[in-house]
């Protein structure tokens, strides 16, 4: 039995030892940095004399932001010529093979991604500016065209990597480990939202920085994963910094560019991305949502499948190959009985009200220990804090005790239980506790908590939520 070939399969052509992938990724990233010192160290010396006491910290005040610019897309162009080389000589890999399965680039996909996200990001504009005017403020200077000219030039370069990198290079190659797309789609988007913490100002917006480019990182990847392309999400990074930086100057970067519009000052203009990405993923995947289910789908060898599923007859319990349909001892059809989303959903939210009514328990127990003991001095935010570590602590400790021995309290009203994806037997600890963390992020507010729980849900074969795709699950019909 042959598979189609998806776009992680790729990884299977050249060589992939794991000091490849950390020479590579060591070479592509840091070695221009000191390319680039070697090269501007005389320029440094000749320009500016040692003995008038400028430092580094002060000449990079000086510099014009559009030189920065200028530096920042001269990096990106190193970059990307080192990864080049180094995947042909180390990896001996065409470029190809982390865009898509084809043998040639899909310009129009790159146009259509740039388009529908600057078109999308432009109505979120007009929105914040109907809902108040004084948020920005028209600012246009003749170096705008100088300005758009770079934007185009070096943000198709810097995009263009960081797509090839994340979503390609690093998504395949942890792929390969791995086997399940979802894995590398959430350790990739983490990893490229971590770089992007700097861009902050401080701590906390830094943190913000975080968070928004883990949603952003994550949505490209569903976009290259379910496509099984990189072209979309291409064009869709390409288009997102471009407007950040020539529409509105909102990057916090490069200081004052001459951008067509100014934000003024604590305005929050451009509607958050948990509403505009998954917009962003309704209009590329209208009326073709099957394509989703390559998300879920394991990877394989591209000359055989090697499934070590086995799922036991309902007959005579022989145990029979994942892809089976008849069992190979008693001949009868093998059936497999998935629970539902919806099932899964409504005993979630039983055990939810449980765990809320418990949660209110503990706060009166605070409240009533406050009040006996008289701890007057316990600052009220230090109390708030106790209690919602305490539910947190409730809260998993709840789910990962009871889903170790296959059922919650819901999961028993709804006839459901939990087992594992290989051979249907019991979970271990380890598989309850990585199923269970990762309801931080199927419960993510995308733009509504748990939306991305149910999506990975409904289009999953086997109605398998990220958690359970990770920790290889799944939630049957109890017989």
């Amino acid at each position: 039995m042959m598979l189609k070939k998806t776009f992680l399969d790729n990884v299977q052509y050249g060589k992939n030892n794991w000091w490849r992938y950390l020479l590579t990724s060591f070479v592509s990233w840091f070695g221009p940095i000191l390319l680039i010192i070697i090269i501007l160290i005389p320029f440094m010396i000749l320009s500016h004399p040692l003995d008038n006491g400028t430092d580094a910290e002060n000449l990079l005040n000086t510099l014009d932001p559009m030189i920065i610019l200028l530096f920042f897309g001269v990096y990106y162009v190193f970059s990307f010529l080192f990864f080049y080389f180094c995947t042909r000589l180390i990896h001996q890999k065409k470029l190809i093979l982390f865009i898509n399965t084809a043998s040639n680039i899909k310009w129009g996909k790159i146009l259509k991604g740039a388009g529908i996200w600057f078109v999308l990001m432009g109505f979120a504009l007009i929105i914040g500016v109907m809902i108040n005017p004084s948020a920005v403020r028209f600012s246009f200077n003749p170096s705008f065209f100088i300005l758009a000219i770079l934007s185009i030039i070096i943000y198709s370069i810097q995009a263009t990597f960081e797509e090839v990198f994340f979503r390609g290079y690093l998504m395949q190659g942890i792929g390969l480990v791995t086997r399940k797309p979802v894995i590398p789609l959430l350790i990739t988007s983490a990893l490229f939202a971590l770089g992007h913490f700097f861009n902050g100002s401080d701590a906390a917006t830094g943190m913000g920085m975080v968070i928004s480019m883990f949603i952003f990182g994550l949505t490209l990847g569903i976009i290259t994963l379910g496509e099984n392309s990189l072209e979309t999400a291409i064009g869709v990074h390409i288009a997102n910094n471009i407007f950040l930086t020539t529409v509105i100057n909102s990057t916090g970067i490069f200081g004052d560019l001459p951008s067509l519009l100014s934000l003024g000052t604590g305005s929050s203009l451009i509607i958050p991305a948990f509403i505009l990405l998954p917009l962003l993923l309704f209009i590329v995947f209208r009326g073709k949502w099957d394509k989703l289910e390559l998300i879920t789908r394991k990877t394989y060898k591209l000359d055989k499948i090697r499934d070590p599923t086995q799922i036991p007859c309902s007959n005579c319990k022989t145990k029979n190959p994942g892809f089976a349909i008849f069992c190979n001892e008693c001949g009868e059809k093998i059936k497999v009985n998935y629970a539902s989303t919806a099932q899964k959903t409504i005993a979630f939210l039983i055990d939810f009200l449980l765990i809320s009514f418990i949660f209110g328990i503990v706060l009166v127990a605070i409240i009533l220990t406050q009040t006996i003991n008289n701890y007057g001095s316990v600052n009220e935010v230090i109390l708030a804090l106790i209690w919602i570590i305490l539910d947190v602590i409730i809260f998993f400790i709840y789910f990962i005790l009871l889903e170790k021995h296959g059922q919650t309290i819901g999961k028993i009203i709804m006839g459901i239980k939990v087992v594992r994806d290989s051979n249907h037997n019991p979970i271990s600890y380890q598989q309850s506790l990585v199923r269970n963390l990762l309801l931080i992020v199927d419960l993510f507010p995308y733009p509504l908590p748990g939306l991305l729980a149910i999506i990975f849900s409904a289009k999953s074969s086997k109605k398998q939520r990220i958690g359970d795709l990770v920790a290889g699950t799944l939630v049957l019909k109890k017989k």
